[in-house]
């Protein structure tokens, strides 16, 4: 089937109408989308199952139009033990699971913390090169090779702390996600043909919201075609469908009364059990409602290892860190570990640092002049070598006394 993929591209104010529309209008859509990459990829389309609400709802639409449509879960090895339980309750579910469980890759890549940014920041700060600046300046100071600021990937100050292997004995990762859920995905859709219906919606997230208006809800220009009918949903549209049509769901979704009375909230979102990823961002931390849920395997996560430390040690010294490591003097110290190449006089590395310390001096009359003058004695080399051995302090403001390493 042949379709102009350029037909396929929206607007923002195109999608906040058809967000408007009533539930059965979108399902409706729905049915229209998946029927439509249904003919272009000849039938070989499979729907991506994670045990969710809104894939839950997929499954039921998909089902109505295509009965025999192939459904497939990816069991992870780190899935809530509720998801897998309802996903056993769905008939003709093929399932995938990864080459490398979790548990394996918590000991050989580390802890899956914080962000995927900040993972992989400290990953690739603590394995770098010490005598190749780049990879040190663009997470330190924002400056890529080409000494371009790029505010996005600078790593924030208060994670320094996770690079220092003096104290952060354990190893951070982002690598779960690729060895879990892509590499199984994309080894059956290399081995059968086959093409995803996922059931994201473009409310989750501006990425997504921005990702539907370039593309719409079927991506048919790409070399791996993929439906998102589910795209203009909301997430009251997805539990009024649910409530509607009487559809059994995941009883991680329900409110859980405890022997003593006390209410656990149901989940608004599911994901890999053991993932700490955006964990400092909740009121109350998916790994304290999961021992509230299900201690037994509570427990059995937190005695997962890397280098000799447990989850449960690692998560503590990651999200309730001791205030020495906050301190600006640490700071100082870690970001002396970053730039300790300036010590060997590594050209490209000051010349970086030196349109870094150019730029940010703007903004401050006294620390620029101060700059300039000493330009006139001295080589920028020099200068640099001066701030680093502390012989030389830049005075920003009255209050404050700062280095280079302030700078960044």
């Amino acid at each position: 089937m042949s379709i102009n993929p350029n037909t396929n591209k929206t607007t923002y104010e195109a999608l906040k109408e058809k967000q408007s529309w009533s539930l059965w209008e979108k399902v409706e859509h729905t049915k229209q989308r998946i029927t439509e990459f249904v003919e272009f990829v000849d039938g070989k389309a499979y729907v991506s199952f994670s045990g969710g609400l809104d894939s839950t709802v997929l499954v039921d639409i998909a089902r109505s139009i295509f009965p025999d449509i192939k459904i497939v879960f990816c069991n992870t090895t780190n899935e809530d033990p509720e998801i897998i339980k309802f996903v056993r309750t769905i008939d003709n579910v093929t399932t995938l699971y990864p080459k490398m469980k979790f548990k394996k890759i918590v000991e050989k890549y580390g802890f899956p913390f914080v962000s995927k940014k900040v993972s992989r920041s400290i990953s690739e700060l603590r394995e770098a090169n010490p005598n190749s600046p780049n990879i040190r300046n663009l997470y330190l100071s924002g400056f890529n090779r080409k000494s371009q600021f790029v505010q996005s990937w600078k790593l924030a100050k208060k994670w320094y702390f996770l690079f220092d292997k003096n104290v952060t004995k354990f190893d951070i990762t982002s690598i779960c996600c690729d060895i879990l859920k892509k590499e199984p995905m994309e080894r059956f859709q290399k081995e059968t043909g086959m093409h995803p219906i996922v059931g994201t919606t473009a409310d989750e997230g501006q990425d997504r919201e921005l990702n539907y208006i370039k593309y719409g809800c079927n991506i048919y220009d790409s070399k791996k075609p993929k439906s998102r009918p589910l795209s203009i949903w909301t997430n009251k549209d997805i539990w009024d469908y649910i409530k509607i049509n009487n559809l059994p769901y995941c009883s991680l979704y329900d409110d859980m009364v405890l022997k003593d009375g006390t209410i656990v909230k149901g989940e608004k979102r599911t994901g890999c059990v053991a993932c700490g990823m955006g964990c400092s961002l909740e009121e109350t931390n998916r790994f304290e409602t999961l021992k509230l849920r299900n201690p037994k395997h509570h427990r059995n996560i937190m005695k997962y290892t890397n280098n000799g430390v447990t989850f449960e040690e690692a998560f503590n010294h990651t999200f309730k860190t001791p205030k020495q490591f906050q301190t600006h003097e640490y700071k100082e110290k870690t970001l002396q570990i970053g730039f300790e190449t300036l010590k060997n006089d590594n050209v490209e590395c000051l010349k970086q640092t030196h349109l870094l310390l150019s730029e940010e001096l703007k903004t401050g009359r006294e620390t620029q002049k101060r700059y300039y003058q000493l330009r006139k004695e001295y080589d920028h080399r020099k200068i640099l070598y001066m701030i680093l051995n502390k012989k030389l302090d830049f005075k920003l403001n009255i209050k404050t006394k700062t280095s280079l390493f302030d700078f960044i």
